[in-house]
């Protein structure tokens, strides 16, 4: 049941940073929103790589 649940969670991450990569701003402010959230996606996607 664990594996199903890191599974389903490490797919909505992989989602998660493919709609980031597709709707990059371009403002400066929203930029920098953008980056704190595609740096925790990415954090997260690093500890699925440690299993």
């Amino acid at each position: 049941m664990i594996k199903k649940i890191d599974e389903k969670r490490h797919q909505e991450l992989i989602k998660l940073k493919e709609d980031l990569e597709k709707n990059r701003p371009h403002d400066i402010d929203a930029m920098r929103s953008w980056k704190h959230r595609m740096g925790k996606i990415l954090e997260e996607l690093e500890l699925f790589k440690k299993y």
